[in-house]
């Protein structure tokens, strides 16, 4: 049996071309087109001769490779979701050794052709456009399915930005824009009292849109210590950048509206934050300190409006620091070496929410993603 060999003609000349005198040989085929030469493999013999195009392959891996140009996987609108590029970009490769193989076959490269289509399509399907949760009352939340524990914090800062839709609160309770609380079942205090909430309150005892800061402080009483920056959210369908510092060196807090103090205090006592359990667990529009089966209770703490931009830092930033980064999701967020966890929630995500940092997920529910406005 003659061995396999490539034949190299004229443009020209191939519509002419015909096997009349192998009958047994086995001729490999690849198509390859170029400005002067038209590259063959031939697989056959006699008039049973196939010629098999490549052509189509050759161009469908030049589409793919030109259609990730500039493209790139991220977390943040306008990128791609994780792991669809490089897919693509494992499949243009494999697709090249098809090219390459020896024998090659043709349902190989219709395959080929189907797959690398699909590869295209998934990353289109995949691209992240700008989306913002909108939380409703009695039926959102975001909460971390364990415990979540982080360090330092002797001293720390959480700040997010919050639209209010209203201000109604379940009588009694706080609306909990961020909690990271640790209580015993559903009791107010307990031997394992500790974490923080940054909310704001209403009811039949407060003005409506208080903004307060709590943390835990343990078993005795009282329990909660609070600092209270007074009426801060009074205009509904407006964004307000909220923040909220922790000092347990001087048992301070510091409360930012839009990157102005708007309210300080000191605690009863330093916050308890139980590590050797995992810490508490935390919650964005909602308590986790209600999040069991209980349904009398479950849901209590609720926010009614949208929340985004949620960052925990890992020190007490100052007024400066704040101010200079409350209008901008954050970017290249390995330059912060302080930020524990920010979940931007510019884009949904899917679910769990996993944080930028990649260490933290949340769990959600009853969230509706809304545009941008």
């Amino acid at each position: 049996m003659a061995k396999s060999r490539l034949l190299m003609w004229p443009c020209i000349y191939l519509k002419n071309f015909k096997i009349t005198e192998m009958k047994k040989s086995t001729f490999k085929i690849f198509l390859n087109i170029k400005p002067v030469l038209l590259i063959l493999f031939i697989v056959g013999c006699g008039e049973d001769s196939i010629i098999i195009d490549t052509q189509a392959l050759d161009q469908k891996i030049v589409e793919a490779t030109s259609f990730l140009d500039g493209k790139e996987e991220g977390t943040q609108p306008g990128f791609y979701s994780n792991r669809t590029i490089t897919k693509l970009e494992n499949r243009i490769e494999w697709a090249q050794g098809i090219l390459a193989s020896n024998p090659i076959e043709q349902k190989l490269i219709d395959n080929a052709i189907l797959i690398l289509d699909a590869g295209i399509e998934s990353i289109k399907a995949s691209e992240i456009f700008s989306k913002y949760p909108k939380f409703t009352p009695g039926t959102s939340s975001m909460v971390s399915p364990g415990n979540i524990a982080y360090a330092p914090l002797d001293e720390f800062t959480v700040e997010c930005r919050f639209k209010p839709a209203s201000l109604n609160s379940v009588s009694g309770y706080g609306n909990e824009i961020v909690a990271h609380i640790l209580c015993t079942d559903h009791q107010y205090v307990g031997a394992d009292t500790g974490g923080y909430a940054l909310r704001y309150y209403t009811n039949d005892l407060s003005p409506a849109g208080q903004l307060e800061f709590l943390v835990g402080i343990g078993a005795a009483p009282p329990y909660w210590s609070v600092v209270n920056a007074g009426v801060q959210i009074q205009e509904l369908n407006k964004w307000y950048h909220i923040a909220a510092t922790y000092n347990a060196s001087t048992l301070t807090s510091k409360i930012y509206v839009d990157g102005v103090l708007a309210g300080e205090g000191t605690f009863a006592g330093p916050m308890v934050h139980d590590m050797a359990n995992g810490g508490p667990r935390l919650g964005i529009g909602y308590s986790p300190m209600w999040d069991i089966t209980d349904p009398a209770w479950n849901r209590r703490s609720n926010v009614d409006g949208q929340i985004i931009d949620v960052r925990i830092w890992g020190k007490e930033l100052s007024s400066s620091e704040i101010n200079d980064r409350k209008d901008d999701f954050l970017t290249n967020i390995s330059q912060y070496t302080s930020l524990n966890a920010y979940w931007p929630l510019n884009a949904q995500m899917g679910n769990p929410i996993m944080d930028a940092t990649g260490k933290y997920g949340l769990n959600v529910e009853g969230v509706d993603w809304v545009e941008p406005n």
